[in-house]
This record gives structure tokens, sequence and C-alpha cells, in this order.
């Protein structure tokens, strides 16, 4: 489950979190009514989850949120930064403890990739909702009206992000593959997936 820290993978996610902070300044200034729909910064988290393993994963989406709101303000202080910061660690510890349980499964080793980005979704959203009640309430608001409401606008607001990643990722880890660059950084993929004793008979 643990992945080195190479110097290939610490590199690779340096670059995934500084993209994710480029992007997402591009967006907000270009189209800022669809910016915060397309979740800019979610996509190069889950990448580094993936690509980097779920530490190096963790790391990007802590800092990403952190480092969009030292070079822009935002998102938010409070309110918006503090659920991001969780939310986005979320998303790139899960996904990539994850996919290296599903692509060692004969039985969900082609969905790899589609399942971990769905079960990090969910678990970085409902996150980001426990968060944002938390820091809602120490300012006088209810937890729990807090909470439900920004559950549903994490979903609501941001499906077009979701579908987004749900298409790219997966586009994007096969032509790394094709590429011959994915064996860097996932060798196991490059191995069939383990077969159950029983699966053997």
């Amino acid at each position: 489950m643990v992945k080195k820290f190479t110097t290939l993978n610490v590199v690779t996610t340096a670059m995934l979190c500084s993209f994710a902070v480029v992007i997402s300044s591009a967006l907000h200034h270009l189209i800022p009514d669809i910016a915060k729909a397309l979740s800019p910064m979610h996509l190069p988290v889950f990448l580094a989850g993936i690509l980097c393993g779920p530490w190096l994963g963790l790391i990007a989406g802590a800092c990403a949120p952190l480092l969009s709101f030292l070079t822009s303000g935002r998102p938010l202080f409070p309110y918006g930064l503090f659920p991001m910061i969780f939310e986005l660690a979320t998303y790139g510890f899960i996904i990539g403890v994850m996919r290296k349980i599903f692509i060692k499964n004969p039985k969900t080793h082609k969905f790899s990739t589609i399942l971990s980005l769905v079960i990090a979704m969910v678990a970085g959203r409902i996150v980001n909702a426990i968060v944002a009640g938390i820091v809602f309430a120490m300012g006088g608001d209810l937890f729990f009206p807090t909470l439900w409401t920004k559950l549903g606008e994490t979903f609501a607001l941001t499906w077009i992000g979701i579908i987004a990643q749900l298409i790219f990722i997966p586009t994007i880890l096969f032509a790394l593959q094709k590429g011959g660059i994915l064996i860097n950084y996932l060798p196991d993929e490059a191995l069939p997936p383990t077969k159950s004793p029983e699966e053997r008979k």
C-alpha cells in the first residue's frame, strides 16, 4: 500500500499541485461563472493520488487550495478554504488507496479507475460538508442544516466537473499507458491481476 517517495513522484506531485493552482486561477479569470462547476483543482489532485500514491496525493490535495489562497485569495477564508483543504486531501489519499486495491483484483481490474474515482468523489464531498458544518457552527450557525446544505451543493453545483473528471482521468491514464509513461509510476499495471485460489481451479 505504501508508495515510495521517489524523485519522480515528488516532482510530479509538485507539478500537478502547481498546475491545479494555475488552471484554477486561469478559469476563474476567464470563465468565472462556470469555473466553480468545473472544479479545476480536483483533476490534478486525483492524478497525483493515482500516479504518486495516497500520501503524496494527500499532500497535493492539502497544498493546492492553500497555495491558491495565498496567491489569489481563493477559496475564501475560512468558510471555503478549510473545507476545500480537507476535501482535496481526502480525494488524493482515497483514490490512491482504492486504486491500489482495485487494480490487483481481477474482478475490478478493468474498472479500477472509475471505481476509485467514484468512491473518492463521494468521500471528499462528505468530508467537505462535515468540515464546513464545523466551521459554520463555530461562527454561530447550526451544524446539521449546514452539513446537509453543503453536501447537496457539492454534488448539485459541480456535476459538470464530476462528468469531466470521469471522462478525462481514464483518458489521460490510457494515453500515458500507450506512451509508455504510466509504467514509470505504476509498474504493477504491467502485471496481470493475481487470481484467487477459487478462480485458479
